[in-house]
């Protein structure tokens, strides 16, 4: 009896505690632990029985603040591999808006259990809203190292966990759910669905992504129109499955099923102009899914690489139709875009584990100088204006020291223009925000390009660069 207590009294200090048992556990199986622990590894150490990380938060409606039921949200790793199942937000008929995940596959510190340092970014989906993150919205990384140990679990929350959904106007009323068969890389995957036969103009492709258990849901599709489905991720190849007309609200979808083949090795060139770095990212977006207006799209996990001065190599990748971009960052340079040689949005189908054409290559220039929004120094996070007229700064470089004109576009976060304007390059510019009233709570990216030609500029003009994407956005 006395022992028997000493051993419940253990076992409780340990899971009160979060630090570790002295059970032996497998960590891919996931035995070997009771008392709710479960079985990670240690840096540098063996496996252990510990107290489980969860991450709390709510989803919001970004105009209103009013919290969201039945939005679905997963963690996923650097690599957007999920590390939890979806959970709904609660649908409780108190509309909290709540929802709390079980992160699998955290590494800890220490024997305390502590997780160390990672990050992790959430993906959140709802009817009627746009996914996040997407448009304009990235989702920022958090740092699980900074968990609190709270009743038995380490606890992530805060800011970055509370996430603010942007509704949609006029979407479509149906959307599919199913589950996707698991890669043998263990990475995600990103499901796609188009309108069938091939959908036509930008956008036509709607997503959703894999939690741990394959479990994957897609909103806002049109009922009465047919879809294919099919999953991409480094490696493999999946068989697509062509739904029936869809009906408003849920319709299920069967099990997207591996293919055959190991994905297609593609390499392009680049070409540095007017001193620009060598030192960026490539990354292919699923065409279907490219808006041209933000110049971006949704990448399939592990289709982002490092480029060096002989260009972009990537490997395993399935077939489909994809744009190659610049991934979004503060390198200083953007992407030429200027309509001459190797400046279009370089467009490459892999076909059949092959390379359809030659791969394309595209240049890269140094952007435009973007200083402040709404007197605010522009950076990686978004900026937040409170003013309907922020003011924008800019200044003159070696690549635009030519241009005679700039041309200031801001669009919204779906990728609509809210504003155009031309104006005469100086060697410092600024200008306030006169275009269609701001909406609280839309994000927004200011483009800035360097026009070589005077106003009035003709249809076809010379543009010698433009603003890194990641520097324009700001929230109202």
């Amino acid at each position: 009896m006395t022992r028997a207590l000493a051993c419940i009294l253990v076992t409780c200090v340990l899971a009160c505690s979060g630090g570790a048992s002295n059970s032996t556990c497998d960590a891919v199986a996931q035995t070997g632990c009771a008392g709710g622990q479960v079985c990670e590894t240690v840096v540098g150490g063996p496996s252990a029985c510990f107290a489980p990380v969860l991450v709390r938060g709510t989803v919001a409606d970004l105009a209103t603040a009013a919290f969201l039921d039945d939005a679905r949200v997963v963690a996923l790793d650097s690599n957007r591999a999920p590390l939890s199942t979806v959970q709904v937000t609660a649908n409780n008929g108190t509309a909290d808006g709540a929802y709390e995940l079980k992160l699998a596959r955290v590494a800890r510190a220490d024997t305390t259990g502590k997780p160390a340092q990672a990050s992790i970014t959430l993906r959140a989906d709802k009817q009627a809203y746009q996914t996040f993150p997407g448009g304009l919205r990235a989702a920022l990384p958090i740092d699980l190292s900074g968990a609190v140990l709270a009743s038995g679990s380490w606890v992530v929350s805060g800011p970055l966990t509370a996430l603010k959904l942007t509704p949609i106007t006029g979407g479509g009323t149906a959307f599919i759910h199913g589950t996707v068969a698991a890669p043998p890389s263990g990475a995600g995957t990103l499901i796609v669905a188009e309108p069938s036969p091939g959908g036509a103009g930008p956008q036509t492709g709607f997503t959703g992504v894999a939690d741990d258990a394959g479990n994957y849901a897609i909103f806002n599709l049109d009922p009465g129109k047919q879809y294919v489905v099919t999953a991409y991720t480094k490696g493999v190849n999946y068989v697509p499955v062509t739904t029936a007309a869809l009906v408003a609200g849920d319709n299920a979808v069967a099990t997207l099923a591996l293919g055959s083949g190991t994905g297609a090795a593609l390499s392009g060139g680049l070409i540095f102009n007017n001193g620009a770095s060598s030192s960026i990212h490539a990354t292919l977006v699923v065409q279907s899914t490219y808006v041209p207006n933000l110049d971006r799209g949704e990448t399939p996990p592990g289709l982002t690489v490092a480029t060096d001065a002989n260009g972009y190599t990537f490997s395993g990748v399935p077939d489909g139709k994809y744009i190659v971009l610049a991934p979004f960052g503060l390198t200083g340079d953007v992407r030429d875009v200027s309509g001459n040689g190797n400046t279009a949005a370089p467009q490459v189908t892999i076909q059949g584990g092959a390379v359809v054409g030659a791969p394309p290559s595209f240049k890269i220039i140094p952007a435009v100088d973007l200083l402040t929004i709404g007197g605010t120094n522009v950076g990686a996070t978004p900026v937040t204006v409170t003013t309907a007229t922020p003011t924008f700064a800019w200044q003159k470089g070696n690549v635009d020291s030519s241009a005679a004109t700039y041309r200031i576009l801001v669009f919204d976060s779906f990728g609509n223009e809210a504003w155009s304007h031309d104006m005469a390059a100086t060697a410092t510019d600024s200008i306030p925000y006169a275009g269609a009233a701001l909406q609280a709570g839309m994000t927004y990216q200011l483009r800035i390009l360097a026009i070589k030609e005077a106003i009035p500029v003709p249809a076809t003009y010379t543009q010698l660069s433009q603003t890194e994407d990641v520097a324009g956005v700001f929230a109202y």
